[in-house]
């Protein structure tokens, strides 16, 4: 297929409504222009009309994104995430599944229990005496959008895409929107659907050398680089790197410099990567995220203590979603499947006790669910188990049992739809609750 049939198949106008449906709908999230998504659904086909016809035309522009600050703990610059409008966010979503089906031959976009899986094949091979993990400094903002643009160019010919693309990029990200407000000259905002895929896409050259270098196995998850070789090459490799990556205007932490954020050292040793910590055989969690975990954990129980409505079965279900995880909109979601490739099962029964612990603390009659089954469960029996919920399989009666059962809602005058609608959007809520354990590792 050509590029201009595939742009046109992404950005019809009954594709553009599937992703509103789809990716959309449940967001509450809003953009510069306030504009939140029931107000949205009452001009869904004019706004749809309007986003398919200049996209198509290559004239479609951005609105500037809203800023909103993460923390990335106390002492460091908090993240900034650019938050689009509806319409754009539609556009976004659209914009990735095409980029993502243009590149697809090129790019490495695995989930990190892929890359982690491939990890522990290599530790386990004892082929490789060293390691290198080098961390790409300010990574997103660092971009360059000829650069970027180059790579574009090989799989898009046509300047009205490649122009909507820039668009994208290039509108700056503010608290307070002022005529004064300047398009981006460098960066890709962070926190858009088309952030990862134009990331991966800028970084293709790299990959490809370094997938072609002898004697090594490399391995990048978004800007996290982790490299295997042999010890007495890995000063030298570790220079070239940065080299390659300096050249597309991104800075590399020495790790000689900075070895709390890049390093070197021999296989045999303790070594972290992606949130897991490898040590020789065993593969378990880095400290820092299982304490995160257990503040999570800590913090239901705080919440259901201080409400005004105390509901015991909503704090079981709270806290059996947080244990297990779940499967929400064709993904899996939580700590336990981020972190599927551990296998330290006295990790597993620790947090097993740290949860009864709590339990019996705050006076509760409550059997939750333990970690060390879901773990498991999701193992041996990842697709028919139903010690893990997946709320895509739901029928209406199990969406009413949830709402009424834990959320203590009235439903009986609420059709189907809108039960429909309830159901995900709470569920959304409580899934976005779960990816804050892991939200660092994110793709």
């Amino acid at each position: 297929m050509n590029v201009r049939k595939h742009f046109e198949k992404h950005f019809s106008e009954a594709n553009l409504k599937r992703i509103f449906t789809e990716h959309v709908i449940y967001s509450g999230a809003t953009g510069i222009d306030n504009l939140n998504q029931y107000s949205f659904r009452k001009q869904l086909d004019e706004q749809i009309e309007i986003l398919s016809r200049k996209m198509l035309a290559g004239t479609y522009k951005f609105s500037k994104y809203r800023l909103k600050l993460v923390s990335k703990g106390r002492g460091k610059v908090p993240r900034e995430i650019a938050i689009p409008t509806i319409r754009d966010r539609i556009a976004m979503r659209a914009m990735c599944d095409f980029l993502g089906e243009r590149f697809e031959s090129s790019l490495n976009l695995e989930l990190p229990q892929s890359v982690i899986s491939d990890v522990k094949k290599d530790v386990c091979s004892k082929k490789y005496t060293g390691y290198i993990k080098l961390d790409v400094s300010n990574f997103y903002p660092s971009i360059i959008h000829s650069e970027l643009r180059s790579r574009l160019r090989r799989r898009i010919k046509e300047e009205g895409i490649l122009e909507v693309i820039e668009s994208a990029i290039s509108s700056p990200t503010v608290s307070v929107s002022k005529p004064s407000d300047e398009r981006v000259e460098r960066g890709v905002p962070q926190g858009l659907a088309i952030s990862n895929v134009l990331a991966a896409i800028y970084l293709i050259n790299i990959d490809r050398y370094m997938n072609a270098y002898q004697n090594i196995s490399y391995y990048r998850y978004v800007d996290d680089v982790l490299i295997f070789c042999k010890h007495k090459d890995a000063e030298e490799i570790s220079r070239d790197v940065i080299s390659k990556f300096r050249k597309i205007g991104l800075k590399i932490h020495d790790p000689v410099e900075v070895p709390d954020k890049s390093s070197i050292g021999r296989i045999s040793n303790r070594f972290d990567y992606l949130g897991y910590q490898f040590d020789n055989s065993l593969v378990t969690a880095r400290q820092a995220t299982v304490e995160k975990l257990r503040a999570s954990l800590a913090a239901i129980f705080t919440s259901f203590k201080y409400s005004e409505k105390r509901n015991e079965n909503f704090l079981e279900w709270r806290l059996n979603l947080r244990i297990t995880g779940c499967i929400f909109e064709n993904k899996s979601k939580g700590w336990l499947f981020f972190f599927s490739e551990i296998n330290d099962e006295n990790l597993l029964h620790t947090l097993d006790h740290y949860v009864n612990k709590l339990v019996k603390r705050f006076g509760l009659r409550i059997k939750p669910k333990k970690f060390s089954r879901a773990f498991k469960e999701l193992s041996h029996r990842k697709y028919v188990t139903n010690y893990i919920p997946n709320f895509d399989d739901y029928t209406l009666e199990q969406q009413k049992n949830v709402l009424t059962y834990y959320f203590n809602m009235n439903i009986r005058k609420k059709t189907d739809e809108e039960i429909s609608f309830d159901f995900h959007k709470r569920i959304g809520k409580q899934v976005k609750d779960l990816q804050e354990d892991i939200k660092d590792f994110k793709y």
